[in-house]
């Protein structure tokens, strides 16, 4: 079984760093104003991608499939023929190594700007993560229920064997919501062959097909096929998503497979220990549950703890993104689940000796109770596929705006970070008329939107080195186009005002 499961990891993880893509910047740069139509479009991300679709939007609302092809991490669309000044809009969507999609609407402009036009609206994951969710539920309660029922010898509970009924139904539903995440068409991409073959052929198929295998397996009731049935159910969380393909991948995904072992086992088992308090063996067969859990729960969480800290990184993580609130909501229900085991173990069962109908009376809430939490446990873990780890935003760029402004006698290059409605800080290069960095006296911004009612706000900047100047932060309260000037004291008896326009992120 061992030597299987290297060789599987081996030919169906690739072991190289995957992780969620994640867009670094683009040429044209996104809200860029720019006087030639460009011959391509050059979107980069911070892994290897390949493209799915590329549709770009002019500036009369009219649309046009353009090919797009990836060189390493960098998506190329070629610009269509004799483009219109205007703005533009590219919707452009790809795949990560792990499976999941990634897409995206990127806007400038050609000569001035217009008004970005309607492009295709955004395609929505949330149907992955809850296909995801149901197939999770009826592994874990279906081939778990067996796992159980085959080392306790008892029967398996009907909720069990529902479950399995359902793990066809839920791998084709994954399937269906792959093709389309995949594509981004929505339920029309379940109408096309070619949707359902991209779906196949990504990490998500090679997942419904062992969930497939693990639940036509565990229907069978014996002992070797329901343990094998256990083993394929754990490949198939490994083989797709966020932590499985974590580098180093040859770490990662063993260390999920170890992880759903445990958690299949022991959520698995929670109805059929439900259904044994009827039984007059209710006390060895919960005694028997506790000498295999203590294991598995600290296989749980030890292989958790790696994965979470693999995952978020920083202490900072946790509270300021998305994954990070999921991670938290997750492990209070958790620490709740392992509260009510404890108790069991320590309370409940020894009780089972002394006053068996009050213990059994205890033991039924509390395990609903705790059924009840680990499905909630599941759901909070699908959750997560609607946001990327912070492993995986770690080394992207911080977003910014950038404009040059040109005079006769002196430029200066300026950034506001991070280029949207808000506190900003700004960072100046003063050139020269040569393009050299230069130090003059004084630098004085001044943004001001007068088209809206909003005087001008002025900056004064400091030097922090020589060639660099800082100034802010400064709050812009509205988005939109920002008129900008720089006064830049060249000399005691020397001034210049330049100016420009920069257009903020949304």
């Amino acid at each position: 079984m061992l030597r299987a499961l290297v060789i599987f990891f081996t030919l169906v993880l690739p072991l190289q760093a995957l992780a969620h893509a994640q867009l670094r910047g683009a040429d044209p740069a996104a809200g860029a104003i720019i006087k030639v139509a460009p011959t391509d479009v050059i979107l980069s991300f911070n892994e290897p991608i390949a493209p799915l679709q590329a549709r770009w939007f002019s500036p009369d609302g009219a649309a046009l499939d353009v090919e797009a092809r990836a060189q390493g991490p960098d998506l190329i669309i070629t610009a269509p023929n004799g483009l219109a000044e205007g703005t533009h809009a590219l919707s452009w969507r790809v795949v990560s190594d792990d499976g999941h999609p990634v897409g995206g609407t990127h806007v400038f402009s050609i000569g001035f700007e217009t008004g970005a036009p309607a492009a295709a609206p955004e395609a929505q994951p949330w149907p992955a993560a809850i296909a995801r969710g149901a197939l999770t539920l009826s592994l874990v309660i279906g081939v778990g229920g067996m796992v159980w029922a085959v080392l306790s010898q008892t029967p398996a509970p009907r909720v069990a064997a529902a479950a399995l009924w359902s793990v066809p139904l839920a791998s084709l539903g994954l399937l269906g919501a792959q093709a389309m995440d995949l594509t981004g068409d929505g339920v029309a991409a379940l109408a096309r062959m070619n949707a359902w073959a991209m779906a196949a052929n990504s990490p998500f198929g090679i997942a419904a097909g062992l969930a497939l295998g693990a639940g036509l397996l565990a229907m069978t009731g014996h002992r070797l096929p329901v343990l094998l049935a256990w083993a394929l159910a754990a490949l198939s969380f490994a083989s797709a998503g966020h932590a499985a393909r974590a580098e180093p991948v040859a770490l990662m995904a063993p260390l999920i497979f170890a992880h759903a072992l445990a958690l299949i086992f022991w959520a698995g088992a929670l109805p059929g220990l439900i259904v044994a308090l009827r039984r007059p063996d209710t006390e060895a067969l919960m005694a028997r549950f506790s000498r295999l859990a203590v294991p598995m729960v600290a296989l749980l969480v030890l292989s958790g703890a790696v994965l979470a800290w693999r995952q978020i990184e920083t202490l900072d993580a946790l509270t300021s993104t998305a994954y990070g609130w999921v991670f938290l909501a997750k492990m209070a229900v958790f620490v709740c689940v392992l509260a009510l085991a404890v108790w069991h173990k320590l309370r409940l069962t020894p009780m089972l000796t002394i006053n068996g109908a009050l213990a059994r009376f205890h033991f039924n809430r509390s395990l609903r109770l705790e059924l009840g939490l680990m499905v909630a446990l599941l759901a909070l873990t699908a959750v997560f596929r609607l946001t990327p780890p912070p492993r995986a935003m770690a080394d992207l760029p911080e977003p910014r705006v950038e404009v040059h402004l040109h005079g006769r006698e002196s430029m200066a290059d300026i950034a506001l970070i991070p280029g949207r409605p808000g506190q900003n800080r700004v960072e100046i290069i003063p050139l020269d008329g040569d393009f050299r960095p230069f130090t003059p006296l004084e630098v004085t911004l001044f943004f001001a939107k007068p088209e809206e009612g909003l005087e001008r706000i002025e900056l004064r900047a400091t030097m922090e080195a020589a060639g660099f100047w800082t100034a802010g932060p400064v709050h812009l309260p509205q988005g939109g186009i920002w008129d900008v000037v720089a006064d830049i004291l060249i000399t005691d008896f020397r001034k210049e005002l330049i100016g420009g326009e920069m257009q903020l992120l949304p």
